[in-house]
């Protein structure tokens, strides 16, 4: 069963939801998989390459 995480966007200490990611892999999570889900939330999510976003997720 995937993991599902929501995917938040901090700004001057708030969260704001952008939308949602689903973890498909199979194997025991590691930390390095949780900086991988943050990476792909920010490349996903970012309104330019170049944006620099701080990303917060929570597992649902």
């Amino acid at each position: 069963m995937a993991r599902l995480f929501a995917v938040y966007k901090v700004e001057n200490g708030t969260k704001i939801l952008l939308g949602g990611l689903e973890e498909r892999r199979q194997s025991r999570p590691r930390e390095d998989n949780q900086r991988g889900l943050v990476e792909i939330a920010k490349r996903k999510y970012a309104e330019s390459p170049t944006e620099e976003l701080r990303i917060v997720l929570e597992e649902e």
